[in-house]
């Protein structure tokens, strides 16, 4: 996903207008004024979706997956089987677990798909299941996924992402998993088997991350009349505690007022205006934490030149 491309393909619906913020003055470092996006957290287009595989992608992949183990009824779904279930629809963020500060490896949209918790239901899970194996068909070594995210509300095999059927490289339709806020990593693509144990496993929250969408590091230009910058901040499956900016260089942080988090597992997106001090070459930094105090470890970094 491309910032430059990114933005420019919503700007004219999402950040034509704005709705008023708060504004402050951090020691030495100039005015700032944040806004939320009108009309809601951004939504990345189709054509902007990354594609992160740690295996090759299969040449082809047939809907046949198996649910069984400490369950009462075993069942195989065949891809009619899932189509003719309920789906739900969800606008959500997905982030890649090796993701980077502001990196590309992070998109929002709408995901439909079969809950889980209708397939679990179905085969009728034993009390001492926690956990389970999910196997797939890229060759990768079998996840073990803990139940508490498994049954997260609205966990699903996706069917369909922005409106489309999920293509192949994205993990195909009902062969994606999706646990909504859980790091990218326990979200496997091609899967064939889930088989419930009894096993013990951790979740793995999507890190705290705040970035700068536009203007595209690692530079921009701007004036001392104003420098507008759009940005994001997510903290599956917590919601955002906190988002902080400096403009000196990271000697000093300032709390952003926070925009409404419509929801723990969508990012929230905010425009700020930054009026410098005087003309000159700033680097500025945002970073994020959870509700929890869950921190951002490396904040995302981009370079201004006033003139």
């Amino acid at each position: 996903m491309k910032r430059k491309v990114f933005v420019s393909s919503t700007t004219a619906a999402m950040l034509g207008t704005m709705v008023s913020g708060a504004s402050a003055q951090p020691a030495g470092g100039g005015a700032l004024s944040v806004r939320p996006t009108i009309g809601g957290p951004l939504v990345t287009p189709n054509d902007s979706f990354f594609v992160y595989s740690q295996m090759r992608t299969p040449a082809q992949q047939a809907v046949n997956v198996q649910i069984d183990g400490l369950v009462e009824n075993a069942t195989r779904y065949s891809e009619s089987d899932l189509q003719n279930l309920p789906h739900v629809k969800h606008l959500w963020t997905f982030e890649c677990f090796v993701n980077t500060a502001g990196g590309p490896l992070i998109l929002t949209t709408g995901f439909e798909g079969v809950p889980l918790s209708a397939l679990f239901q179905k085969v009728r899970l034993k009390p001492q299941a926690r956990s389970a194996i999910v196997e797939t068909n890229d060759g990768h070594p079998p996840f073990l996924l803990p139940l508490t995210e498994l049954q997260r509300p609205d966990a699903m095999l996706v069917a369909a992402m922005g409106g489309n059927p999920a293509s192949l490289e994205h993990g195909g339709a009902y062969t994606k998993l999706l646990i909504p806020g859980a790091g990218g990593n326990h979200g496997p693509k091609w899967v064939s088997r889930i088989t419930l144990v009894s096993d013990d496993a951790p979740e793995h929250p999507a890190p705290p991350m705040a970035g700068f969408l536009f203007p595209s590091p690692p530079e921009a230009i701007g004036s001392v009349a104003g420098v507008t910058l759009t940005g994001y901040a997510f903290a599956g499956p917590e919601r955002v505690g906190a988002v902080e900016l400096s403009t000196d260089g990271g000697a000093t942080y300032q709390r952003m007022p926070l925009p409404a988090q419509a929801d723990p597992y969508l990012w929230m997106t905010w425009e700020v205006t930054w009026r410098p001090p005087q003309r000159g070459f700033y680097v500025l930094r945002v970073r994020a934490r959870s509700m929890s105090g869950r921190k951002q470890d490396v904040p995302h970094v981009i370079a201004v030149e006033v003139r």
